[in-house]
């Protein structure tokens, strides 16, 4: 499976519901791609979460084409 997602890129986290950074791609579990992604929390603390590819979306929306097969 091949994502367009990008390091450093910005995208919305439908999981949790909260924008994050991508910092890179780690594994590949059953097929999926996984992503350690970064969030900002209140007072700048920044928090680093693994999170399947298909989760992510570009922040201009779903027709913008950063993410092919989810």
């Amino acid at each position: 499976m091949t994502t367009a997602i990008e390091r450093g890129t910005e995208y919305l986290c439908i999981k949790l519901g909260d924008v994050v950074t991508a910092i890179e791609q780690v594994a590949v579990v059953k097929g999926l791609a996984m992503w350690e992604v970064e969030r900002t929390l209140g007072g700048g603390t920044r928090k680093r979460l693994i999170v399947p590819a298909r989760s992510l979306l570009p922040l201009g929306g779903p027709g913008t084409g950063s993410l092919q097969g989810a």
